[in-house]
Parts: structure tokens; sequence; C-alpha cells
């Protein structure tokens, strides 16, 4: 800095600096795998956060002096992929072939109860059946699935026809015995279903299943994931209320981070664990993906970096939307829930459904096939 240059040029340059140390951490997120390195994970997480900062410098400069707009500028370009996947600029004007488009639906149904338990679990059952019977869709992935009657088959069969689809296969999270309750990732199918599978790790619940079906004379693979939750309960809840907006007695400020801190560690290493495993399965998939579900993790994750490495965000190819939160609960919002695919599939469109019968939001997207 010039000699004689105001002393809060000087200081908001090093603040500036500051500032971009952090998102240039946070980019590691992506590519270093939380069981070897886990605080990667956390400036990940954090990315939006410091992109803003850095977003904020930018416009800063811009306006007192230029000559140091690149400091973030060039940081911020470094992470074009990341930028991307919250603010998708569309540049291809590409259309696939004519045909009957394959229309995907993706919804964590939160066992049918709604964005607050005290709702009613039948009201809302219905109120998604109703949702789920306009999308007029081929495929629907659903996670936290959760009905209770005399036999699970017939209820599944009886579910399925109410919605108006013919085929399913499903998993539950954890084996019953009685057979008289599901609590499941499920898919439902227009289309004949080929072949079934389903992930887990050792001493876990189940985390995906995948089905083949036959679309438009070709076989191809759908995979409902919803990899491993953070698990936050009641208490993380009121602890992460009132640190903001203080109205009860809540634990001491170190305790409760604590705890968060060490059960957002926890899932960041079980999903990459659940990611590692899975994507041996995709790699030696014959056919052409389609993937859905609730990753329960933000763009800038592992987790999202390494399903994308051989599949496309359908959010990515064809969204407006900034930012495209999918979740509806408490905590501040992220796009956790995906529809992924492969290039033999164009993204011909991509919807978000703000519908308050659930902690998620529903997403869809509607494919043609490549030229």
């Amino acid at each position: 800095m010039k000699k004689g240059k105001p002393l809060v040029l000087k200081i908001l340059f090093l603040v500036n600096i500051l500032a971009v140390v952090p998102l240039l951490i946070s980019y590691f997120a992506a590519y270093v795998s939380p069981v070897k390195i886990w605080q990667f994970a956390f400036f990940g997480l954090a990315y939006p956060i410091f992109l803003a900062a850095n977003l904020l410098f930018v416009l800063l400069w811009l306006v007192f002096w230029k000559r140091y707009i690149f400091i973030s500028l060039i940081v911020i370009l470094i992470g074009w992929n990341f930028l991307q996947s919250l603010y998708p600029l569309q540049f291809n004007l590409k259309r696939g072939h004519p045909g009957k488009p394959l229309i995907i639906v993706s919804y964590n149904v939160n066992l049918f109860s709604g964005n607050q338990q005290s709702e009613n679990p039948s009201e809302t059952r219905s109120d998604i059946s109703s949702f789920l019977i306009s999308q007029n869709a081929d495929i629907i992935c659903l996670q936290e699935f959760y009905l209770s009657g005399p036999d699970y088959s017939k209820i599944i069969q009886d579910y399925a026809q109410s919605i108006g689809m013919k085929y399913f296969y499903f998993g539950n999270y954890r084996k019953f015995w009685d057979k008289k309750k599901i609590d499941a990732i499920i898919i439902f199918s227009r289309f004949p279903i080929l072949d079934t599978g389903f992930f887990k790790i050792p001493d876990r619940s189940l985390y995906g299943i995948f089905t083949d079906v036959v679309y438009e004379q070709d076989t191809m693979r759908i995979y409902n994931l919803h990899l491993e939750s953070i698990r936050f309960g009641n208490d993380d809840y009121s602890f992460y209320s009132n640190l903001t907006n203080p109205s009860e007695k809540i634990p001491p400020i170190e305790e409760g981070t604590k705890k968060m801190f060490w059960k957002l560690k926890k899932a960041f290493i079980f999903r990459a664990k659940e990611v590692d495993t899975l994507q041996k399965h995709l790699n030696a998939s014959p056919y052409p993906i389609i993937m859905a579900g609730d990753f329960n993790d933000t763009p800038a994750s592992y987790t999202y970096h390494q399903l994308t490495r051989k599949l496309n965000d359908s959010y990515v190819s064809c969204s407006n939307e900034f930012f495209g939160s999918t979740y509806a609960g408490r905590f501040p919002a992220f796009r956790i829930d995906y529809i992924l695919h492969s290039d033999f599939f164009y993204a011909e469109d991509y919807q978000k459904y703000k519908l308050d019968f659930s902690d998620h939001y529903p997403v869809t997207a509607t494919f043609l096939l490549n030229p």
C-alpha cells in the first residue's frame, strides 16, 4: 500500500486477505475425504458465507480502490464450479431428441409427519399423494417413507395404486420382523423393473437402493439415496434458536457447540464412507444413470463432488434459481436434495416446489434423450 493512503484502506486490505483464506480452504472440502481430514468439511459447509464476504469486497474495491478488486475476484473465479452450483448460468441452448419426456420426482416425505410433528399424518399423506399424482411422473423417489398396517406388501401395493404407479422397490432403513410397518427408501416406476439392490455400510442403516428399468427400449439405472443424517435432536434445535434469540435457559455455549460440532463431524465422515462404497457400484454400471435423493450435504461437499464426477446436476443444467435451498427445517437453508443424470439424458427442466408438507421441498426434473 502506498504511503499516505488512509488507514482504513490498509485495514480493509488486511481483512480482505483474511476473508480470502477460508474461501480457498473451503474448495478443499470437495476433494479431500472427511475420513482423512474432516476439518475441510466445515469450511465447505460455510462456503456461501465466505463467498458472500468476498463478493462484498469485490463491490467495495470497485467503488473505492479498483486496483485491489482482483484479490477476491480471482479466488472466487477459481471456484467457478462451486459458484455454478449456487447460481447456474445457462449457456447451453441445445435441446434433446424430440419424444416423450421422462419426469423424475424426488421427495423426502419426513414420515408423512409434515413440517411440524404436531401435524396430522393422514392429512399430510393425502396432500403429498395429491402432489405426486399431479406431477404425472415416470419415476418417483421417496425417502423416509413410513406406513403401517397388517402387511407391508399390501400397504405398498395400495399406495402405489393410489398414486398411479405400477412397479416399486423399497429398502427398509432397519429390519422389521413383524412386517406391519415400513420405514424406507422407495422407488415407484411406470416402467418394468428388471433388477434391484441396496446399499449399507456395517453397523449403519441402509442408505440407498437402485432399480434397473426399461425406458424407450433401453435399460436405465435409477438410484435413490438418503445419505447419513446429522441427527440433530430437539435440544440441538433449541440451543441453536436461543443463540440468536434467547428466551429460555439453554446449555452452556461451549457444551451445546461441542455437541453439534461432534454430530456434524460424525455425519461428514459417515457420508464419505457411504459415497466411497457407492462409487464402485456407480462406476461399474452398464446403463445410463439417474440418481436422486436426500444427500444431506451441500454442493461444496466431498459427497456432491464425488457423485458429480461422472454425473450432471439437473439444477445446474437448467435451473435459474439462486441458491435453490431444498431444506425447509429449522436450520439455515441449504440445497441438499438432488437429481443427477448421466450424459445419456438432457435435462430440459428442473423445479422445486415450496410445499409445507415436510421438512424438505420436493424437486422434479424432466429429461429427454441427448442428441
